[in-house]
């Protein structure tokens, strides 16, 4: 699948802002990824002399393009939902931040933006919990409800800033569970909603 545009939302559920040690934010923070990060491959291949912690994420296609969207127009906006994994070199990324520069390439590196299969909005689908699992064992589970800003939000705020294009995708923050690292050089993963 193209992609255009990679947003990605920080610290969008409280859980993982207290285990990251980051103030739960006031309005949404966004930061990209370029689109060559993405791959839809069953097996992750991790940078042998990095330190990569994974967050899933419930992840969102723009399938028709709008600037200005309010919250009550967004689900004709938004086609279709996957789940995602947004990878990130963890000691460059707390590197960066401690010097106050941005950390682009911290979470921009092949493969570093994982999607799952985009399918079409089964919302009760979406009302029950989705996860992820290594090696048998869930590491990181939540609800959408669980977000500080839905997903309308999130939508309507970065719309009024920057016209949203077709095959944008939008990786809507991460739950609890992200700091353990992965050092193996690749693993079968499993992410889904149940």
């Amino acid at each position: 699948m193209k992609v255009f545009n990679i947003y990605c939302v920080a610290r969008n559920y409280k859980e993982h802002a207290k285990e990251m040690k980051s103030a739960v934010p006031e309005e949404p923070i966004f930061f990209q990824k370029p689109s060559v990060c993405v791959t839809t491959e069953p097996i992750l291949y991790i940078p042998p002399d990095k330190e990569i912690h994974y967050e899933l994420e419930i992840v969102v296609r723009i399938t028709k393009p709008g600037y200005q969207i309010p919250q009550e127009l967004v689900w004709d906006h938004v086609g279709e939902l996957c789940l995602g994994l947004d990878l990130t070199d963890r000691p460059l990324q707390t590197k960066l931040k401690k010097a106050q520069l941005p950390w682009f390439l911290a979470k921009s590196f092949l493969g570093s933006a994982v999607l799952t299969q985009f399918k079409p909005i089964d919302f009760k689908l979406w009302e029950n919990n989705f996860w992820l699992k290594i090696d048998g064992t869930i590491v990181q589970s939540a609800y959408m409800k669980d977000m500080i800003f839905s997903i309308p939000f999130l939508i309507e705020y970065l719309s009024a800033r920057i016209p949203l294009m077709e095959n944008d995708i939008i990786f809507t923050g991460t739950p609890s569970g992200v700091v353990l690292s992965m050092m193996r050089i690749n693993f079968p993963w499993e992410s889904v909603t149940q």
